[in-house]
């Protein structure tokens, strides 16, 4: 009876032998990322140039949301709902190759000086195009980062030829913003940004003294100055 039994185990050992089960493999993303601080929108003007250009290029962040890999990776970008910008026009999204074993890159946006600008600005919104090597990235913030950073799904470009508001400018620097001002600014110091990345600690204390000194210069000859709005420019 024993043998009998061992008989009848013995199949049932062999029928219950596992498959061996793939493992699961995630398709990896890509997604535009920066940090809580910083704008997922930028407001670009041809106006800002000192000299006159038909070109440029404004860089965003990406980062895969997955493993790096042994090999280059195409990253793609498309416009969607929102966009008034014309492709060709005003703008290009170029098809970039992210290198082997890199995780991040500087996506570059082309923007382009078509005519209509002086008059009309155009809204570029961007987002990942799926292809081949990437989806759609994990999106919202990223705690484990050492500064606090979010992912996010698209950005978005003003584009035009007019002096429009820059997206950095605080009051508190320069105070309210009007063109005839921001005219006034590039006159006197020969710049055309003044976030503070690009004049620092020192500009931002620095650069309202000399305004206001080249403005008492130019209204001691001219008289008070006016903006657009029939307000009278201070700094």
């Amino acid at each position: 009876m024993r043998y009998f039994i061992l008989l009848m185990i013995l199949p049932l050992l062999f029928a219950c032998k596992k498959e061996k089960v793939a493992p699961y493999k995630a398709e990896d993303g890509i997604a535009f990322y920066a940090s809580i601080y910083d704008p997922q929108s930028v407001a670009y003007s041809f106006a800002f140039n000192v000299q006159p250009v038909n070109r440029d290029t404004i860089f965003f962040k990406m980062r895969v949301t997955g493993r790096a890999a042994d090999h280059p990776r195409t990253v793609s970008v498309k416009a969607v709902a929102g966009t008034t910008a014309r492709a060709g026009i005003d703008y290009i999204l170029p098809e970039v190759t992210l290198p082997a074993g890199k995780l991040t890159l500087d996506y570059p946006i082309i923007v382009l000086n078509s005519p209509e600008m002086t008059t009309n600005t155009y809204t570029l919104v961007a987002e990942v195009a799926e292809n081949s090597d990437f989806t759609i990235g994990s999106l919202g913030n990223v705690p484990a980062s050492p500064y606090t950073e979010v992912n996010f799904k698209q950005v978005k470009v003003e584009i035009s030829n007019k002096l429009v508001q820059p997206s950095y400018w605080s009051a508190g620097t320069f105070g309210a913003f009007s063109v005839v001002k921001f005219k006034f600014m590039i006159q006197v110091t020969g710049l055309t940004d003044f976030s503070p990345e690009a004049i620092g600690v020192d500009g931002q204390y620095n650069l309202p003294i000399r305004l206001r000194n080249a403005l008492a210069e130019y209204e001691a000859a001219n008289g008070p100055l006016y903006d657009e709005n029939n307000v009278r420019v201070t700094f």
